[in-house]
């Protein structure tokens, strides 16, 4: 921990107490610190993060406005049971229906492209027992997004080496992210909330009065009455006990292709490869399950070569409050459980 110098009484007055602190300063943090301080308008609601802008996923995503692929589904249902894998689809569909319209659809440069969950010729088996249970996962999840979100269709004019039938969903659409934090952070600032980059917190200590205290490594000591840690794939560094295990999305992005064929969103190998059209070039995400222990890191570099990813959203202690593991879906997610958290610390606390 780095030593500071001594501060100065106008200094300490600006670090006093916080009413409701906030640790992430992403697009969850913010839009949480944004509804606790439209609850609270004269309390203090703060947001630290370690660096000026947030420095994980809310800045560094591939900028898919989508809910999960037909092979993402089924694997969640595999791994967990219908009901939830629907209700997760549910949640991400009607965050990303409130996200656009607490910030316009103009304003976070989002496009209603569509996109297509494609199949090499190895995933022949896959494609198949895909299309084998499309009417059933289709039939349910009509009535939570007014149609059949998915469909068979050729993809023939995608210009690329895949089976000639793909599924595809019309409800899907891109965003602009640096647009998307943009407004998120401009929303959370009119709102009264204060943010502070720069401050790398240690894990916070309860203290006999009921607060909680905040050390940085950069030497200042925060308390507050109330603590909300919304760090995503970071949390377990603050708090271990938590279930959650940092997943590094690699993100690329390729030169200029000219005559680039198609423009939308593509989904592969149960939604863990994805690329997207960005102008004349092609984003290209994913990968964790070629290397899931590489993977399973909070470390933000590229390298050579998830599983649970149902948020939480609760109450830990005290006056201690997570909103944390978006599995990929943070965009998706955001508006939703902000929403979520703010509500039970109106109750809780």
């Amino acid at each position: 921990m780095k030593t500071l110098p001594n501060l100065s009484f106008w200094e300490q007055q600006w670090l006093k107490n916080a009413d409701i602190l906030i640790i992430g300063s992403g697009i969850v943090g913010l839009q949480t610190a944004r509804h606790i301080k439209n609850q609270w308008p004269h309390r203090e609601v703060w947001v630290i993060d370690r660096a000026p802008m947030s420095l994980g996923a809310s800045t560094r995503n591939a900028g898919f406005a989508c809910f999960g692929s037909m092979g993402e589904i089924l694997d969640d249902i595999s791994r967990t049971d219908e009901n939830t894998a629907y209700a997760l689809y549910e949640k991400r569909y009607k965050g990303l229906q409130q996200l656009l319209a607490d910030f316009g659809e103009t304003a976070i440069g989002y496009e209603k492209t569509g996109g297509y969950e494609i199949f090499t010729p190895e995933d022949h088996a896959e494609y198949e027992t895909i299309a084998a249970n499309m009417n059933r996962v289709n039939n349910t999840l009509e009535s939570v997004a007014g149609e059949k979100p998915f469909q068979l269709k050729s993809t023939s004019k995608l210009g690329m080496k895949v089976l000639e039938n793909g599924v595809y969903t019309p409800l899907e659409g891109m965003v602009q992210t640096h647009l998307l934090y943009k407004k998120v952070q401009e929303a959370a600032t009119s709102a009264g909330v204060r943010i502070m980059g720069g401050l790398s917190a240690l894990p916070p200590e309860k203290l006999d009065s009921g607060k909680w205290r905040v050390k940085t490594q950069e030497g200042y000591t925060l308390d507050a009455q109330t603590l909300v840690v919304c760090t995503n794939g970071y949390a377990a560094q603050l708090l271990p006990q938590l279930e959650v295990v940092p997943a590094r999305g690699q993100v690329l992005v390729t030169s200029a292709i000219p005559g680039l064929a198609w423009r939308g969103l593509m989904h592969a190998d149960k939604g863990y490869i994805y690329f997207r059209s960005l102008g004349t070039r092609i984003l290209i995400g994913g990968g964790r399950n070629l290397d899931f222990a590489g993977e399973t890191t909070p470390e933000l570099d590229t390298t050579e070569v998830h599983q649970n990813r149902t948020p939480i959203v609760q109450r830990m202690d005290e006056g201690l409050y997570v909103c944390v593991r978006m599995g990929g879906m943070g965009v998706a997610l955001s508006a939703l459980v902000s929403r979520e958290l703010a509500q039970l610390v109106k109750e809780t606390r």
